[in-house]
C-alpha cells in the first residue's frame, strides 16, 4: 500500500479525472507509477517508503484481478444453467503469465 507523507495530505494534484487532496485518494498507485517511472523528485517525495515499481505493478494487478474475479466468475447475463469456462486457476494463470513479462517499463 502506498503512503503520502503527512505534510502532503492536503496537497492537490489533479490526476486521473480527481483533483481531491491527496489524503483523500483512493488512486495513490497510479500517482506512485508515475513517480517511480519518471523518477521526477518532486513527486518521489509526496511518498513515503515507497515499493519498487514491480511490487507495485504486481499489487495493482492483484487488486484488479480480485476486483474482477466476481464481475466475471458470477455474470448476471449468463443462463443459470449454462456453465461458465471461468475458473480461479485460470486467473493464477494470467497471474503466473504477467510475472514472466520483463519490466522494462
Amino acid at each position: 500500500m502506498v503512503k503520502i507523507n503527512k505534510q502532503f495530505k492536503a496537497t492537490v494534484i489533479a490526476y486521473g479525472n480527481s483533483g481531491l487532496p491527496l489524503g483523500q485518494r483512493e488512486d495513490l498507485d497510479d500517482l506512485a507509477i508515475i513517480a517511480l517511472r519518471s523518477q521526477d523528485p518532486t513527486l518521489l517525495r509526496l511518498f513515503d517508503n515507497l515499493p519498487s515499481l514491480e511490487v507495485l505493478l504486481k499489487q495493482k494487478t492483484e487488486k484488479a484481478l480480485s476486483q474482477l474475479r466476481p464481475i466475471l466468475l458470477n455474470d448476471g447475463s449468463k443462463n443459470e444453467n449454462e456453465s461458465t469456462d471461468i475458473r480461479d486457476d485460470d486467473f493464477a494463470a494470467v497471474k503466473n503469465k504477467s510475472e514472466e513479462e520483463p519490466s522494462g517499463e
